[in-house]
Formats: C-alpha cells, sequence, structure tokens
C-alpha cells in the first residue's frame, strides 16, 4: 500500500531528526462519512455509492494502522476522527436522543398500584468503530448522530473544543493531560453545546481506549 508506505516513511526521517528511540503517533482526519454494505466508511472524493470498493472503510484503516503500530519504534497511535456517518447524500441512521418522562411524586405517593418502572436509555456503544489494540481512537459523534460546524469559527464543534483541550483547557491542574481527561473535557462541551443548539439531536463524542490514563501532553 503505497499510503503506507509514505506513513512509515515519515515516521523513520522523525524518528531520526529527532534522535528518540520512539515516537507516539497523532493522526487528525476531518471529512464526510457514511455505511455501505453495513460498513462504516470515509467518503473519498471520487467515492460512486454503485462501486463499494471506491469507499474507505473504518475497519481498512484499522489495517493499516495495526501495521504501523507493530514497527518497534511506535508506542501508541492517537486517531482524532471528525467525522460523523449520517451525510446527507447517503442513506442516514439519525435517532433522536431519548428523555425519560417526569415523575409526579405526589401523584405516585397517593396510588398503591405498582407502576413498571421506566428504564433508563442505554447509550449504544458502536462496536463497529473499536480500534485494534495499541491505537487511541476519539470520534467526534456516535454513529446514530452528526457532527456539527461551529457556528462563530471556522471548525466544527469538535475540533474547536479538541484543540482548546490540547492547549491546556483539559487539564485538571498537574500539567499532565491524560486520554481520559481530554475525552472528558471534549465529551462534556460538545454535549452541551450541542444539546443547547440542537435540542434532541445532540453529539456526543465516542472514545476507545486501553489506556484512559496515558498521559498524551505535558503543559510546561
Amino acid at each position: 500500500n503505497p499510503d503506507l508506505g509514505f506513513l512509515k516513511d515519515k515516521i523513520e526521517a522523525n524518528i531520526n531528526y529527532s534522535k528518540s528511540d520512539s515516537i507516539d503517533l497523532f493522526l487528525y482526519y476531518s471529512g464526510e462519512g457514511t455505511t455501505v454494505a453495513g460498513a462504516k466508511c470515509i467518503i473519498p472524493y471520487d467515492a460512486d455509492e454503485n462501486k463499494i470498493h471506491s469507499f474507505f472503510k473504518i475497519n481498512d484503516l484499522y489495517k493499516m494502522l495495526n501495521e504501523i503500530n507493530k514497527i518497534d519504534y511506535v508506542r501508541e497511535i492517537f486517531l482524532f476522527m471528525d467525522v460523523d456517518f449520517n451525510n446527507p447524500s447517503f442513506t442516514q441512521n439519525i435517532i433522536p436522543e431519548l428523555t425519560l418522562p417526569e415523575v409526579d411524586k405526589k401523584k405516585k405517593k397517593k396510588k398503591k398500584k405498582k407502576k413498571k418502572e421506566v428504564e433508563e436509555p442505554k447509550a449504544h456503544v458502536p462496536s463497529e468503530l473499536i480500534p485494534p489494540d495499541g491505537v487511541t481512537a476519539i470520534f467526534a459523534a456516535n454513529t446514530t448522530e452528526l457532527s456539527y460546524n461551529h457556528p462563530d469559527y471556522n471548525n466544527s464543534i469538535f475540533t474547536y473544543y479538541l484543540l482548546k483541550g490540547l492547549k491546556g483547557e483539559a487539564d485538571n491542574g498537574d500539567k499532565a493531560i491524560t486520554t481520559a481527561e481530554l475525552y472528558n473535557y471534549i465529551k462534556k462541551n460538545v454535549y452541551k453545546t450541542t444539546k443547547s443548539l440542537y435540542g434532541q439531536h445532540p453529539q456526543t463524542p465516542q472514545l476507545f481506549t486501553g489506556n484512559p490514563e496515558r498521559v498524551i501532553l505535558r503543559i510546561p
């Protein structure tokens, strides 16, 4: 794969330049996505829905990253995906956020008959986005949601808070930002902002990692 070879060359050049024994690899992607033949895919500029092979499957991306991860001097790969899988040009799967009905406590005390308790809606974990070991992935939204542009800046709401988090706002005060701290900062602010703007259709970033306490950035 020529793209894989190009990436390997870049990594080797970085190792030689920095004179480090190993490096972490940070990858950021911003674009459009959809579902083709049951697979979550990135939409290239020349994608044709009549040609399945013209789409770039997330699974194929993971296979490439898994090969990169086998290189001895690559410690861990961090993948930031500013994408949703509900491009309007293709079939969408958008599900509004479920809300629990309010219970009148006074009326509930008067009634002797037991009512069937309402179960809290459980968040769907998009297992098809789980990366291979050694790869930490943060997606901008769940597979049943949209990823929104920021109303005041020339990027998305997800990228806006990703950058603010990396600049230090995700830090808990110890000058070391972990994967969990960065994700919790992004998730909280993206959800709050989109909930305010779009009501029942908020955006919920997704984290997949085997090492949430991994320090990814130290603040001077």
